[in-house]
């Protein structure tokens, strides 16, 4: 019976301590995912992703150690406690409960799909407001081919860059960013751009952002969102910098950044699109942090979302394979 609710405990401890403690661990390793934007890119959307599998997970678990009421027929209830064996992995004791064990099944189910309709809503949203912007410029350009890249040229007097993503057009410059760029640091703004294209900036992007929906008052999955961006842009960053260099694309950055980002005709910004600004980049640029600080806070991230993926896996996958064997 100890062991039981020492499981119990470890999974609401497990579960809680990186909600409501993440974001501070985050920002602890800061300097050091700065350094390595693509695993700090990875470790984010895996952390709204193992953390959504570890919680759907708490119900099916809480189903193997406790028993309660039957809702279900009689036979029925046979054929759910055979399936409930065959998936068990603990073979712990039960405590007996006023929770129907079907209710831990049905309920996270339910959230799931509930969650995934959510998802697919906000999806087509973000789809939408893509589009959206996409059509803001898609009469008004012309097609070009600048520094080795294919982009989308637009007459218009504000200095701006951006990307799309692919399919919507890709890369937009205006004629006043071509203008008043130097060669160098326009070449910089375009392989920043590029960046993005080519990592798949704008689904990861879509990916955090739609499972996130309805979800930000988990404080991990707020910081997750608000920090995703800017390991983006340090993504795209370091890529421009190893193509033109540091000096170019903290220039562009600089220039680009006096005029602020483009926006729409009512004011809004550019749904769907990355901007090459943003002056507050330009230290880590030409001074990035060094020595071993935040490398612990790091360690502990990746230890926590080894640990959720492993929870989410002891429960899933033996149910998964419960299934699949018919519950033998």
């Amino acid at each position: 019976m100890t062991a039981v609710y020492v499981l119990i405990t470890l999974v609401f401890a497990g579960l809680l301590l990186p909600a409501v403690a993440g974001p501070r661990v985050l920002r602890s390793a800061a300097p050091v995912l700065m350094r390595m934007p693509r695993v700090a890119v990875g470790l984010l959307s895996s952390a709204v992703v193992f953390w959504t599998l570890a919680a759907l997970s708490v119900g099916p678990l809480l189903a193997w150690v406790v028993t309660g009421p039957d809702l279900l027929p009689a036979d029925a209830a046979a054929v759910c406690s055979r399936c409930l064996a065959a998936a068990d992995p603990f073979g712990l004791d039960r405590i007996d409960t006023a929770v129907p064990v079907a209710l831990l099944l049905v309920v996270p189910v339910a959230v799931s799909v509930a969650h995934a309709v959510r998802v697919a809503l906000e999806a087509r949203r973000r789809r939408s407001t893509t589009l959206r912007t996409a059509a803001l410029y898609r009469h008004r350009g012309v097609p070009a081919r600048l520094h080795g890249h294919a982009v989308r040229l637009i007459d218009d007097a504000h200095p701006f860059a951006l990307a799309l993503p692919r399919r919507h057009g890709g890369i937009m410059v205006s004629t006043a960013a071509v203008e008043l760029l130097s060669d160098e640091e326009l070449g910089a703004v375009l392989a920043h751009e590029d960046a993005h294209l080519r990592q798949r900036h704008h689904a990861v992007s879509t990916l955090v952002s739609t499972l996130t929906t309805g979800l930000r008052w988990v404080p991990l999955f707020a910081a997750v969102e608000d920090a995703l961006g800017h390991y983006l842009e340090i993504a795209a960053d370091d890529a421009a910098r190893r193509t033109a260099g540091t000096t170019a694309l903290a220039g562009a950055l600089l220039t680009l950044g006096r005029y602020g980002r483009h926006r729409d005709h009512s004011g809004e910004e550019l749904a769907g699109a990355l901007h090459a600004l943003g002056p507050d980049r330009i230290r880590h640029l030409v001074q990035p942090a060094s020595g071993s600080r935040g490398v612990a806070a790091a360690v502990a991230t990746a230890f926590c979302l080894t640990s959720l993926a492993m929870l989410a896996a002891a429960v899933h996958v033996p149910y998964v394979m419960a299934v699949i064997t018919g519950c033998y």
